[in-house]
């Protein structure tokens, strides 16, 4: 599975529910939550709700305190301040 930031929980999750076998909608009924929300949080297109993700964790019979880990640790990297390199007008003037 991979490890990393908020738009790969989302994927990781989507390959727990294919590992198990499960349609979006058997994965709608398991959970209670909206085929939609879980198309969303599932391909990345956005992050899910700590209860959504415990809902599927649970519905795919996966560990939900290693998924609530990984969601928090998910939401931390997404705070995390990024450093982007910037040039000087002088560096992009032709010499």
């Amino acid at each position: 599975m991979i490890t990393g930031g908020r738009a790969e929980l989302g994927v990781d999750l989507d390959e727990l529910r294919l590992l198990v076998g499960l349609s979006y909608r058997e994965l709608a009924r398991r959970t209670g939550c909206a085929r939609s929300t879980l198309h969303d949080a599932l391909t990345g297109r956005r992050f899910p709700k700590l209860d959504t993700v415990l809902a599927i964790a649970q519905a795919c019979g996966g560990d939900p305190m290693g998924w609530r880990q990984r969601w928090v640790a998910a939401c931390k990297r997404a705070q995390a301040p990024r450093t982007v390199p910037t040039m000087s007008r002088q560096s992009m003037s032709p010499s």
